[in-house]
């Protein structure tokens, strides 16, 4: 009796073993469907990424730029990746998106950052120029001006190289509506993840906040009436319209230019004529620092000191001097010299 318990007993060990390596079985199989089922997950997923990777690019000229005949974007497979900017314009609003630059123009109207890896060739207008410098690192974009699309540009598109043009005038809007305009092309076809569409917008969000200051400020010189001389040495004097660098800054301000010329940015000064405008405000630049426009103004007036003493403005000391960054800009570069003028502005009346 005792022997066969003992078999009915070992019987039963042997079928709960059995038992237990079966759940076992089911449970690897289950885990092992679970694995595969994430496999299958994993690559839908990769899939679905590499559905989603940019696969075109499009750059866009703004209204301004279609108005002159510059209809048709810069369509690319996917996004630059060597970017050659022969324009300063672009540069810093570039820069700021994470734009991909490797080669820049040589300027004096802005500093580079330290970070900015490009290699800095001579401008188109250079001497030194030679565009087989920009053809050797084998663009995939050619940024540069309208002035050079005949020579430079014609030469470049032939290669098979894309080509955008910039303007860096116009004729019928201020040099800040142009870079705006320029900027918001570039933030357009630049905002490709989440980061440059963040930089876009801070970007853009700069013009928006320098319009809301000028809008409260506008009205302090709204009736105030300004000339704008370009001086290159005591005797030799450019007149500035509203439509020049530093004369479109002073109209948004408010100042109204004492000089009107729609088909000029710039004339000559007439020293017997100007002495009618008779300015509320006098401002002098040049291609000097500030303090070396200082110091020519004053010699300016040491050397014929009657005849501009009989300008009202000079005889009651509004006069401004600015730097050599007020003759041109450089992109948005006019953002800080606009805020920069009005600060100067608004300290002069506050004496």
């Amino acid at each position: 009796m005792m022997k066969f318990k003992k078999i009915v007993s070992l019987l039963l060990t042997v079928l709960m073993l059995a038992a237990l390596g079966a759940c076992a079985s089911d449970t690897k199989k289950e885990s092992s469907g679970e694995n595969s089922s994430s496999s299958v997950l994993k690559e839908e997923s990769k899939a679905e990424s590499e559905e989603t990777e940019i696969t075109s690019f499009t750059l866009a000229y703004p209204a301004d730029m279609q108005a002159l005949g510059y209809t048709d974007p810069v369509v690319l497979d996917t996004p630059p990746k060597r970017i050659a900017c022969m324009s300063t314009y672009p540069v810093m609003a570039l820069y700021e998106l994470g734009a991909p630059l490797i080669a820049v123009p040589s300027t004096s109207v802005l500093t580079y950052p330290d970070d900015l890896e490009a290699e800095i060739l001579p401008g188109m207008m250079s001497d030194d120029f030679d565009l087989e410098s920009v053809v050797s690192l084998e663009p995939d974009l050619v940024i540069m001006p309208t002035t050079n699309q005949d020579t430079y540009g014609a030469t470049l598109e032939g290669l098979g190289i894309p080509v955008y043009y910039v303007a860096i005038s116009s004729q019928t809007l201020p040099v800040y509506e142009v870079v705006k305009s320029q900027t918001q092309a570039l933030v357009d076809a630049f905002s490709l993840d989440e980061s440059s569409n963040a930089a876009g917008e801070a970007l853009m969000g700069r013009f928006t906040e320098l319009e809301n200051r000028l809008e409260e400020l506008k009205p302090t010189y709204e009736g105030k009436t300004v000339m704008v001389l370009v001086t290159s040495d005591p005797t030799t004097h450019y007149l500035q319209t509203e439509n020049g660098t530093l004369g479109s800054m002073l109209a948004m301000l408010g100042f109204t230019n004492v000089y009107e010329n729609d088909t000029a940015g710039m004339v000559p000064l007439d020293m017997e004529n100007a002495l009618e405008y008779d300015p509320d405000l006098l401002v002098f630049t040049g291609g000097l620092d500030q303090a070396g426009m200082e110091a020519l103004v004053q010699e300016t007036f040491d050397q014929n000191p009657d005849y501009w003493n009989s300008i009202s403005a000079v005889a009651n000391g509004d006069v401004i001097c600015l730097p050599s960054a007020y003759v041109s800009t450089a992109g948005i570069n006019i953002l800080n010299n606009i805020q920069d003028l009005m600060d100067t502005i608004a300290a002069h009346y506050d004496k």
